[in-house]
């Protein structure tokens, strides 16, 4: 299994954990009042810190083997900009209240979700073009 197949995997599994997460606290009737929350939200957390890794090995396929490393370190450190990042805009769209509903609270896993899966969608399509394609 190579780097980009690896990224697609992690990052899959991430969505499908967090979606799960956000079927558990729906159902559940709220934020934490699901025994499945904290442990659906870091199986995909941990999925998505090896979909991270993956994606800076995989981007860097050919480069030297320091290169590839420094990659795979530097993904989980750009995941938590993303995350913070993301943070910060659904703050500023969020409409004001003094109890906000709990999707507020939990679309910036989706949206880092469903970029990490593109994301590895777009490596792994990159490296399927590379082989077929005829020099």
């Amino acid at each position: 299994m190579n780097s980009s197949r690896i990224a697609l995997v992690a990052a899959v599994s991430a969505a499908v954990c967090w979606t799960l997460k956000a079927i558990a606290i729906g159902t559940a009737g709220g934020l934490d009042k699901s025994a499945l929350e904290s442990p659906l939200f870091f199986a995909g957390l941990a999925s998505a810190v090896v979909a991270a890794v993956a994606l800076g090995v995989a981007l860097t396929g050919g480069r030297p083997l320091w290169v590839r490393i420094l990659a795979g370190a530097a993904g989980p450190v750009l995941t938590v900009g993303v995350a913070a990042v993301l943070d910060v805009l659904v703050a500023a769209i969020q409409p004001e209240s003094a109890s906000p509903h709990w999707v507020w609270s939990e679309v910036g896993l989706w949206v880092m979700a469903a970029g990490a899966v593109a994301l590895a969608l777009a490596v792994r399509g990159r490296g399927t073009m590379s082989r077929l394609s005829v020099s």
